[in-house]
């Protein structure tokens, strides 16, 4: 019996130092910034793809809107794969708002894609912040 819990408790240290679920505390965070033209969208980043190579938890939050939009505007985030330069998404909230996480959960490593996108509430071209905690 303290045999096989011993080997339990290796095969799991194990497991953990070979790239486990990481700690959201221990996220790194990538800032991205552009203009979201009115009634247009704008698929980040613009010069590739966000590479996760470990399980965690993802949290994409737009920061700043600039010019500043009225409370209770919304706009739209989504998040999904990148593939051949194409974004498909797998998730969207099209009542995002700043500073509220848009996009929170469980993420598995991958090469992924984030869009922010005009819904035709924008007056004018808003330049952005936004900034994507993961693994």
């Amino acid at each position: 019996m303290h045999r096989r819990l011993g080997i339990a408790v290796v095969v799991a240290v194990i497991a953990a130092s070979c790239g486990g679920v990481v700690d959201p505390s221990k996220n790194q965070i990538e800032t991205f910034t552009g203009t979201v033209v009115v009634g247009k969208g704008v698929i980040l980043p613009t010069n590739g793809s966000i590479n996760i190579a470990k399980s965690g938890e993802i949290a994409i939050t737009v920061t700043n809107l600039t010019p500043t939009v009225p409370g209770g505007t919304y706009f739209g985030i989504g998040f999904g794969q990148s593939i051949s330069g194409q974004c498909s998404l797998i998730s969207a909230n099209q009542f995002a708002t700043v500073g509220v996480a848009a996009i929170n959960g469980p993420i598995q490593p991958g090469t992924y894609c984030v869009v922010i996108a005009d819904q035709g509430l924008f007056t004018v071209d808003e330049n952005f912040t936004l900034t994507v905690s993961h693994p």
